[in-house]
């Protein structure tokens, strides 16, 4: 195998306050998620994507050459694509930057997922989880 896929997602409750995030790799049957306070949606997306990355970067995946991170998120999925211009939340694209730029040994791309389309995938998963721990009274 030379490709390995992570769904993210990113959550916000305005009613708690609370934000959730939540990543999933099916290759390895991993699901991630923990909560937030006093963040955004798009904050909670950005995040997915960056604790994703280090997951795969801390498990030394050397097997995958390719990894793939799949999000509902346009802000997210376009801004690493180049289409969209960083403007806030810099502290985290510059996080994701870094991370991305020091796995050389990998190829990541970033794909748009349609997202709440009734289908059981991936991008399912970690709607579910992010919305829950953005309920969460942790």
């Amino acid at each position: 195998m030379s490709r390995i896929d992570f769904y993210t997602d990113g959550a916000y409750s305005s009613k708690k306050q609370r934000g959730g995030w939540a990543f999933y790799c099916p290759e390895l049957r991993i699901r991630v998620c923990n909560t937030e306070l006093h963040t955004t949606n798009n904050r909670m997306e950005l995040i997915a994507a960056i604790k994703a990355l280090e997951f795969a970067d801390e498990s030394n995946l050397i097997d995958y050459k390719d990894i793939v991170i799949f999000s509902d998120s346009a802000y997210l999925v376009e801004t690493m694509n180049g289409k969209f211009q960083k403007k806030t939340n810099i502290d985290l694209w510059d996080k994701l930057d870094n991370l991305v730029a020091s796995m050389y040994n990998h190829r990541i791309s970033f794909k748009h997922i349609k997202a709440h389309t009734g289908e059981k995938n991936g991008n399912y998963t970690v709607d579910l989880l992010a919305n829950l721990m953005s309920q969460n009274d942790k």
